[in-house]
């Protein structure tokens, strides 16, 4: 049973659904969905069906859009990720499971009911940031920070490790219990946040899909930061270049040698099963569309499908999916194979990591996760990297 470190549980009975009445006999498009994490705790979302393409509203932030299979018993593959679902209707909704197709026995129930997930409106929050000590239960603990802020007149918010984040969550402030709740659902990521506040402290759980649980207290600190990203990942000693052949995804072999390039470059260690690589793939695509020619982005995908077909499959619908136009290859395919072998990195602590190469091939600097665009890190890092990618450019062409 879950139990907040000072206050009671924040009773999911608190959150509003709109009418779910039918009217004109006819089928409601709006669903308040739900996916059960376990026997106390769920997350919920919007969804709205249309045809045969279902919508999913990760909070104010994002859409997902579905494409649904059959009649009574639909079926569906998300975009990016290796996740489906399946639903069947019935006279008051749509019941089935959500599943990750990359896993064993990973399946949650799903439900899609007439309706709309209302969280309450609110122009305020109790600070923009705290610093936050993870306790997973074993003795340790982890330090993140927790980032709030208001959107739509929703509290909106994410909680931001040394590596990444937890990418958009929506949610609420629930008066009567003084604490808040945050949600967020985009495919793969399924996260339910809630927490109290008493004066500068702050004291909270996060559930996280199937199985994953912490606890965590901290205090307000808008100045508060965590390990610096380019001093995390070090080039091994024995360094000298940067050369691989790696399979690309039309069949081919890319060779890459840090030796022969003549345009800034960047290496993107990525993953098909990684959210913030896909937060991380979209700026890089930005960069390498704008630039247009002037320099070169290259994708290294490590994968854990077991096959190099499998691997190829899952990062071509990424590539699809995600739009990208840089090219991709996979580095790894196997959880047997040696992930540390492919580039002279000491080792690689997080994904997505990159490494930004100048035009005679110099490691300028190596970037170890990605604060995503739920952060307030996010919006500097794009305009910092644009403007080392202008002088890299300009260095070149010199």
């Amino acid at each position: 049973m879950k139990n907040f470190i000072i206050i009671g549980a924040i009773s999911m009975a608190l959150f509003s659904c709109g009418n779910s009445e039918k009217e004109d006999n006819t089928e409601a498009l709006t669903y308040q969905g739900r996916i059960v994490l376990n026997d106390t705790t769920a997350v919920y979302f919007n969804a709205s069906i249309d045809g045969d393409q279902l919508t999913i509203f990760n909070g104010v932030h994002e859409s997902i859009e579905v494409q649904l299979e059959g009649e009574d018993t639909l079926r569906g593959t998300f975009p990016v990720f290796a996740s489906d679902l399946w639903l069947i209707k019935t006279d008051t909704g749509y019941y089935g499971s959500y599943y990750r197709t990359d896993a064993k026995d990973y399946t949650l129930p799903l439900t899609l009911l007439p309706g709309n997930h209302n969280p309450g409106q609110t122009t305020d929050v109790p600070a923009t940031q705290y610093y936050i000590l993870r306790d997973y239960g074993n003795g340790t603990t982890r330090p993140a920070l927790l980032q709030l802020g208001i959107k739509d007149n929703k509290v909106v918010g994410t909680i931001a490790t040394s590596t990444g984040d937890l990418r958009f969550l929506t949610g609420e402030r629930v008066v009567d219990e003084g604490g808040y709740t945050l949600m967020g659902f985009d495919g793969r990521f399924i996260n339910n946040v809630e927490f109290v506040t008493i004066g500068d402290s702050v004291f909270g759980n996060v559930w996280s899909g199937k199985t994953g649980y912490y606890s965590f207290k901290g205090i307000a600190d808008d100045n508060a930061t965590l390990e610096d990203p380019e001093e995390m990942s070090k080039l091994r000693d024995d360094y000298t270049h940067i050369e691989w052949h790696l399979p690309g995804l039309n069949g081919d072999t890319v060779h890459f040698d840090s030796r022969t390039i003549t345009k800034p470059t960047i290496l993107a260690i990525q993953g098909s099963w990684c959210p913030n690589c896909m937060d991380e793939g979209r700026v890089l695509d930005m960069y390498y569309r704008e630039f247009d020619g002037a320099i070169d982005v290259y994708g290294l995908s490590y994968e854990y499908s077991g096959t190099l077909e499998k691997a190829t499959a899952a990062v071509q619908k990424m590539e699809r999916d995600i739009g990208t136009s840089f090219p991709m290859v996979i580095a790894t395919f196997d959880p047997k194979q040696d992930r540390n072998a492919v580039l002279p990195l000491e080792q690689i602590r997080s994904y997505p990591t990159s490494i930004m190469l100048d035009h005679e091939g110099n490691v300028v600097k190596i970037h170890t996760g990605f604060y995503g665009p739920s952060t307030k890190e996010y919006d500097a890092y794009v305009k910092e990297t644009r403007e080392e990618l202008e002088a890299l450019v300009a260095k070149a062409n010199g």
